[in-house]
């Protein structure tokens, strides 16, 4: 294989692409958090390099924490992610996973990625919905799409993630060319 010319921008891009995929396929929890993550950080840091609005998790959420404890907090939201990357000083742990940990991680790199991009992909406007049905009270969303969601909530359940993944992406898809 040749070598590829890869942006930090494609990388995240690909990394999150990939993660949502595994999302939809019901893959492996670790690699879903572990890709978002990595995706994360490389946003995070180009986001901040461009004077970006702050990130939701590690930039937004420091004004709320007290001072004197923004260090332990930012440990528990990378607890996960450290964990699953290294084994130098924790060999014999194990670690109590919440696989929900990465979703909003993974809508917020979504949302920067656009913002630096101008582009929002197909399947990132898919984990987009999916977020918006399944977490509807998290959003400010007027009441006629609270509506419209509410009803969506039900032929989601019965489709199942992959089959949400399956029957919305060829829509997508054709509405984004």
């Amino acid at each position: 294989m040749k070598n590829l010319k890869i942006t930090k921008l494609d990388a995240a891009k690909r990394q999150l692409e990939i993660a949502i995929r595994l999302f939809f396929s019901n893959g492996d929890p670790v690699s879903i958090h572990t890709l978002t993550a990595a995706a994360y950080n490389v946003l995070k840091d180009l986001n901040k390099q461009c004077g970006g609005a702050p990130m939701l998790v590690k930039e937004k959420i420091n004004n709320y924490i007290i001072k004197d404890k923004l260090k332990e907090f930012k440990r528990l939201i990378n607890k996960a992610e450290n964990f699953f990357k290294h084994a130098d000083k924790d060999h014999e742990a194990t670690i109590d996973f919440n696989p929900d940990q990465s979703e909003m991680l993974m809508l917020d790199a979504c949302y920067t990625y656009s913002d630096l991009s101008g582009e929002f992909p197909p399947l990132f406007k898919l984990y987009q919905l999916w977020c918006m049905v399944n977490h509807h009270n998290l959003f400010i969303l007027p009441e006629d799409q609270v509506r419209i969601i509410e009803s969506a909530k039900i032929d989601m359940i019965s489709l199942g993630r992959e089959g949400y993944f399956n029957t919305l992406l060829p829509i997508l898809m054709k509405v984004s060319t």
